[in-house]
């Protein structure tokens, strides 16, 4: 069942708002059930559980940094799966960190902080009620642009991330990329831009780079967020991680798949129609391969160009090959 907070959700993140207009939104509605001084909702890349992007509303970056490189450089950290709400209680502050989950995994997590008085076992107990609508938002929100951009390419942009995690070098097309990305007021300013994009993946590919088994240091942020969807993916230099790291910044394409997959709710034949469509090959060779009927590939067909306000084989295979 729909609820009043989940359709109030939805419909302002349908309206195209920046990411500052959506991080009021929630903080707002919200706020009665569960009262904050700040707000940070961080959405993650299905497929790599890498953030895509997020909503803030009286939030600093400066603590989610530290924390960011804290959960991923300390070796007994534990991403905590199994909890849905947790407190922590710090000298100067309180939060209440809710983990976002549904049917296609991990989706985020939404942190809200109070500068006095400890969030309470019934206030986090109120929080679990918000994942439902709170994940129903973002999926509108990611919908709520096209995934066709009509503004030119640019070219691949690179930073280099040093041993220390601070962006050390920033090549032009990295910083056409960083003017053309719209990343929230908190972040938009120059010595957090290339910080904001780079610091996730560059840790993931650390972990990465001596636990394959990790998560793949990659991420899409949707064009609601970024103006256009697009592709961050990282390298360490070392095999221990260790040395610099080399951040890429580039337009989607089919890094794009995975996420369009689950954000746009698609299933598992629907993709795999768009896995074949890539090759170039016709409807007929699609049904084969599949062992379908041609009727049934262009029925599939049609659910992904309604699904994705997509027009037809050619655009969807303009937004996976650019």
């Amino acid at each position: 069942m729909i609820t009043e907070l989940e359709r109030r959700l939805c419909a302002a993140a349908t309206d195209g708002p920046t990411s500052d207009e959506m991080g009021e939104v929630v903080s707002r509605a919200i706020a009665g059930l569960v009262a904050h001084d700040s707000l940070h909702l961080s959405w993650r890349n299905p497929g790599t559980n890498i953030a895509a992007f997020g909503f803030w509303h009286r939030h600093t970056p400066e603590l989610d940094r530290r924390e960011l490189i804290d959960r991923y450089c300390r070796p007994d950290a534990v991403d905590p799966v199994e909890q849905e709400c947790l407190v922590v209680n710090a000298r100067d502050r309180s939060e209440l960190r809710l983990f976002l989950r549904g049917s296609h995994g991990a989706w985020g997590t939404l942190v809200l902080s109070r500068a006095q008085g400890a969030f309470e076992p019934d206030e986090a107990d109120r929080a679990v009620g918000l994942v439902g609508p709170l994940v129903a938002a973002s999926r509108c929100y990611v919908r709520s642009a096209p995934l066709w951009s009509s503004g030119p390419d640019l070219a691949p942009g690179v930073l280099m991330v040093g041993p220390d995690h601070t962006v050390r070098a920033v090549t032009p097309e990295g910083r056409a990329w960083l003017r053309e990305i719209r990343l929230p007021g908190a972040l938009a300013t120059p010595e957090w831009a290339a910080t904001a994009l780079a610091s996730e993946v560059s840790l993931a590919s650390r972990r990465f780079a001596v636990d394959p088994t990790a998560s793949r240091p990659m991420t899409c942020l949707p064009a609601a967020f970024a103006g256009r969807w697009v592709s961050v993916h990282a390298q360490a230099f070392t095999a221990d991680g260790a040395g610099d790291v080399t951040v890429i910044i580039q337009a989607a394409g089919a890094d794009l798949l995975p996420a369009l997959s689950s954000w746009y709710d698609l299933t598992r034949r629907e993709r795999a129609v768009i896995d074949h469509l890539r090759e170039g090959i016709c409807t007929k060779q699609i049904a084969r391969r599949l062992e379908l009927s041609v009727h049934t590939v262009n029925d599939y067909l049609k659910a992904v160009y309604r699904k994705t306000t997509l027009s037809g084989r050619d655009e969807i295979m303009a937004v996976l090959s650019r």
